[in-house]
């Protein structure tokens, strides 16, 4: 908290809380930030304010308090501020962040309570709710801000937080000064926030071991296995499928992951294509692929061993066990005149190094 008392009279604090007042009332609300079409969707996080030594030393030095409200709360001399929601770009950092609390300013028996504030990184403004309004706080420069990304969350240092010419005009004309100028650097701003869902890079891949059993009796009924381009064949037997983009949830892992490429199966004159694979993970986990013009589910994905490893952005489901499908069966039996083919054959077994963009 920062305090003193005022050095004039208690008519020149009583015109200075009406400044402070008059500011948050007429300064007019930005327009809304349409989220990113690459914006990660925000699961948690916090904000870290921290204001410069000579706006504190001028805030006390006019007997003005400042305290959060929580639950924002002082933190190695920062008021930080939780995360509740909002969408942030991964990499140009462009979005918009929710949070809870406020900040509390106070002049002998006058206060005012600013809460639920809204970085809008596009338009550069900093709302929050004051009394029943949302009105525009401060701009918010990012031009020097530093964008990391700490394994899936993303980080913003270096945000500077600044007057608009409104709110520095305001102050004036109350107060009858120049001393509030527009653009008066207030503070810097330090974000970090971990996103509820992250969409997945054109890159890693999704690499299918076959059963040995299965292998063998594909073998014996003289159906032959190959990678359709730009799908290959591991040095390890395994067929790996590149990774094309894609979304996966960073709790649950829930979400789509297609790929290129994908394999075909051949017996004499006969070859049957299964192509552009995507794997769902929801409530019943399985993989389709195009099967002429057709979109088929051929795979259902037992997850019950799965083991999920998050290093950095690199997202590895492995131990995911795959297993025709009866409409996939049916159309291999049809295919090949054969009666192998049953629900529930274990195809192989499957792992998903995906990365997060």
């Amino acid at each position: 908290m920062i305090s003193s008392s005022f050095p004039a009279s208690p008519t020149r604090r009583s015109r200075f809380v009406a400044a402070v007042l008059s500011l948050f009332a007429i300064v007019g609300l930005g327009a809304a930030l349409a989220p990113s079409a690459s914006a990660n969707p925000i699961g948690s996080g916090e904000t870290a304010v921290k204001l410069r030594p000579a706006v504190a030393k001028l805030l006390t030095k006019n007997g003005v308090k400042v305290a959060p409200v929580k639950p924002a709360k002082v933190k190695k001399g920062a008021v930080v501020f939780p995360v509740t929601g909002g969408n942030l770009d991964p990499v140009s950092a462009v979005g918009q962040i929710r949070h809870s609390g406020g900040l509390k300013f106070s002049a002998g028996k006058r206060s005012l309570v600013a809460r639920n504030f809204t970085i809008r990184t596009k338009a550069g403004i900093l709302t929050g709710k004051v009394g029943g309004a949302t009105v525009n706080l401060f701009k918010v420069n990012l031009k020097k801000a530093k964008i990391t990304r700490p394994g899936l969350a993303i980080s913003v240092r270096g945000a500077v937080l600044s007057l608009t010419g409104t709110a520095a005009a305001a102050l004036n004309k109350t107060f009858k000064v120049r001393l509030f100028k527009p653009g008066l650097v207030i503070g810097t701003a330090a974000v970090k926030v971990v996103p509820s869902q992250v969409r997945l890079a054109a890159s890693g891949s999704t690499d299918l071991t076959l059963d040995p059993g299965t292998a063998q009796a594909l073998t014996d009924l003289g159906v032959t296995a190959a990678p359709i381009g730009p799908a290959e064949a591991l040095p390890s037997g395994a067929l790996s499928f590149p990774i094309t983009g894609g979304r996966a949830n960073t709790s649950t892992f829930a979400g789509t992951i297609p790929h290129s490429g994908g394999i075909s199966l051949t017996a004499g004159p006969t070859t049957v294509e299964l192509t552009d694979f995507t794997i769902n993970v929801d409530a019943d986990p399985d993989l389709t692929a195009m099967v002429g013009d057709q979109r088929v589910s051929i795979l259902s994905l037992d997850l019950s061993n799965l083991e999920a490893k998050v290093t950095g952005r690199n997202i590895q489901l492995a131990n995911v066990r795959a297993e025709l499908t009866a409409a996939a069966a049916g159309a291999l039996n049809s295919a090949f005149s054969v009666s192998a083919f049953t629900e529930g054959l274990v195809l192989g077994t499957a792992t998903v190094n995906a990365v997060a963009r």
